[in-house]
């Protein structure tokens, strides 16, 4: 009998090393017998385009796509998982390399419990003081059945300071909410080799205003303002009193509204005027709108545009 086809999905900038050193190499040692591979180059300004030109002749089969200008990881997933086959999709970053027996020991799970909707696999993070630790919950390899894909994608809106920091994990809290089962496997390996990446300084603060905006898709707009107001407020205490702010809202969903006064102390301080207009602009116009708008886009664009669903 046929095994089920798997579609491997990875997207990529700027890291054909990545791809000719790690990613590649351990794709072709796949012992699974039925599975694609789906490359989008997020408009890669490096030799990834004359690689994947070149690609591998132990990949048979390999679609390459290209972004015409970078649109970043959620974007470019969507695309890649718009223009697979496969019943199970395997999200996989550049810098991984699957254990020869990945595929096998998840159609396993797939199998056995078709409850399963998606599985985070186990990543061996390679270098550091992290060196051979196993890690879950990471998009360097997290599968979903294709009826997932059918009802949820990559919100695109998580790209602020062009960082997708959080996607994954805001893609499986959206899942978990429908009720789907979502569990860890540790039989399905990859190493990670965490190779350089253009975006990760910026991580953190982008990771922060991610987080922001996905819990205001859900929460009350007028607490959102309300904190802001209060964080300008506590500020202005704090310079008249020495009295810093209360660590009863270090926990608030809010947490990063509340800090932006502190924030935009810091940048200006550190003569980051860019920054601080940047962030100033995203926290009091463009997440508000985003988050509040995302859902009215998403069901237009799903009924009425060609881009659905990237």
């Amino acid at each position: 009998m046929e095994q089920p086809l798997i579609s491997i999905v990875i997207a990529t900038y700027n890291r054909a090393s990545s791809l000719r050193s790690y990613s590649f190499p351990a794709i072709a040692k796949l012992n699974y017998p039925n599975y694609e591979v789906v490359i989008v180059d997020d408009a890669s300004t490096d030799d990834t385009q004359s690689f994947l030109k070149t690609g591998d002749e132990n990949i048979k089969n390999l679609l390459v796509l290209r972004n015409n200008q970078n649109k970043g990881a959620c974007f470019s997933r969507n695309l890649g998982v718009a223009h697979t086959k496969g019943e199970i999709i395997v999200l996989m970053d550049d810098d991984v390399s699957p254990f020869p027996d990945c595929l096998n020991e998840l159609i396993k799970i797939y199998t056995e419990d078709p409850d399963v909707m998606t599985i985070w696999g186990c990543i061996y993070e390679q270098g550091g003081s992290a060196k051979e630790t196993p890690t879950f919950g990471t998009g360097s390899l997290w599968s979903l059945r294709r009826e997932i894909f059918n009802r949820f994608r990559f919100d695109t809106n998580l790209r602020y300071f062009r960082s997708s920091a959080c996607d994954e994990h805001e893609l499986a809290r959206r899942i978990q909410k429908h009720g789907f089962k979502i569990i860890k496997a540790e039989t399905i390996k990859a190493n990670h080799f965490h190779a350089p990446a253009e975006n990760r300084t910026w991580r953190g603060l982008g990771g922060d205003l991610n987080y922001l905006y996905e819990k205001l898709k859900y929460g009350s707009i007028f607490q959102y303002y309300a904190l802001l107001i209060l964080g300008f407020l506590l500020m202005l205490k704090r310079l008249v009193t020495k009295v810093y702010l209360n660590k009863i809202f270090d926990d608030h969903p809010y947490h990063q509204v509340l800090q932006t006064p502190n924030r935009l102390f810091i940048f200006i301080k550190e003569r980051q005027f860019y920054l601080a207009a940047k962030w100033l602009f995203y926290i009091v116009i463009d997440i508000p709108f985003r988050a509040k708008t995302k859902e009215i886009t998403e069901s237009f664009t799903k009924a009425y545009s060609t881009k659905w669903p990237a």
